[in-house]
């Protein structure tokens, strides 16, 4: 058996398509790899895809990268909160 880290698909985001892409964005730009799930559901009907609609935009990554991904979540939420 290997001495890596188990790493398992982790689920950091789920709402409109808009946002996600924003969100994968500034990930991406940080080094971690985002999958995105329904993504083209987000483009043809976004009025199904908002937060907690059906089959929201749904950001996946890595759990190795975890802490890091919901450290810089937290402080975009905290920019994007100080703007309102």
């Amino acid at each position: 058996m290997s001495d890596q880290q188990e790493t398992n698909p982790v689920e950091i985001f789920a709402g409109d398509f808009h946002r996600a892409a924003i969100i994968k964005n500034m990930l991406e730009n940080n080094g971690i790899y985002v999958f995105v799930e329904n993504q083209h559901m987000g483009s043809i009907a976004p009025w199904q895809v908002s937060s907690g609609g059906f089959n929201p935009v749904r950001l996946i990554i890595s759990s190795l990268n975890l802490e890091q991904a919901t450290k810089l979540l937290e402080e975009f939420n905290s920019a994007d909160s100080d703007e309102e």
